[in-house]
């Protein structure tokens, strides 16, 4: 297949519903959200929404052939984050799912799972904030075919410059794997200048995946490494 040439560059109000689409197909480590929970839209409301309508300065895509293909949106504080959650993207997600449970909309039993999950063990398996020194959060995701072809480097190039130039030092990012098929974390660690600090089991995929999970809060400062430097020196 040709991927064609990538191009990293800012968030346009045009790149929106690629964003989401791209949060919907590759939910669960590049497989459909509809695997876990058949209401696909609940979930660029819950990972994309927020950066997109209130930090969009922050969020940043990697096109090919004229199509967003992966992106990285993120933001400043974590704190202003979690309020803007908790009081404006959470209640529309609830209201949401109120909606379609009265109308007998789900059907699937894993979407039932999921939902006593979130009911009963979501809060015990919440893992720590992030330290002070690490407000930014940072979001990514990239189609399958666009993997490997360092598009992932130059955003995240792109996106530790931009913390940088607003004054925040460090970043702290959420990566839930399944046990014995930890690529990403091992990957952001060792080339990425990621550190975990935190990691909690996650049983919220494991009756429909039938592998253990666990969530890992991982950590790194905002200067960009030696490679994203040359990276950003031929972004285009």
């Amino acid at each position: 297949m040709n991927v064609g040439k990538i191009i990293v560059r800012p968030f346009e109000e045009r790149d929106r519903e690629s964003i989401r689409r791209i949060c919907r197909e590759t939910g669960l480590k590049g497989d459909p959200t509809r695997l876990f929970f058949e209401d696909e839209e609940v979930i660029p409301l819950l990972y994309a929404d927020y950066y997109l309508d209130y930090e969009p300065d922050a969020c940043f895509v990697a096109e090919a052939g004229g199509r967003v293909v992966g992106y990285q949106i993120g933001s400043l504080s974590f704190q202003r984050r979690r309020r803007i959650m908790w009081t404006r993207i959470y209640p529309r997600i609830v209201l949401r799912i109120l909606a379609k449970l009265l109308t007998l909309q789900y059907r699937e039993k894993e979407t039932y799972q999921t939902l006593w999950w979130i009911l009963t063990r979501s809060w015990r398996e919440a893992l720590p904030d992030p330290p002070d020194q690490y407000p930014a959060h940072a979001h990514f995701n990239m189609e399958i075919d666009y993997r490997g072809r360092h598009a992932g480097r130059r955003l995240n190039a792109l996106f530790r410059r931009y913390v940088l130039s607003m004054g925040v030092q460090g970043i702290h990012t959420v990566i839930r794997e399944a046990e014995g098929k930890e690529t990403i974390s091992t990957f952001l660690c060792r080339e990425r200048g990621y550190r975990i600090l935190a990691f909690r089991r996650s049983t919220v995929w494991e009756k429909t995946t039938g592998s253990k999970w666990f969530a890992r809060l991982l950590v790194c400062d905002a200067k960009p490494l030696p490679e994203e430097e040359e990276d950003e020196a031929g972004l285009h």
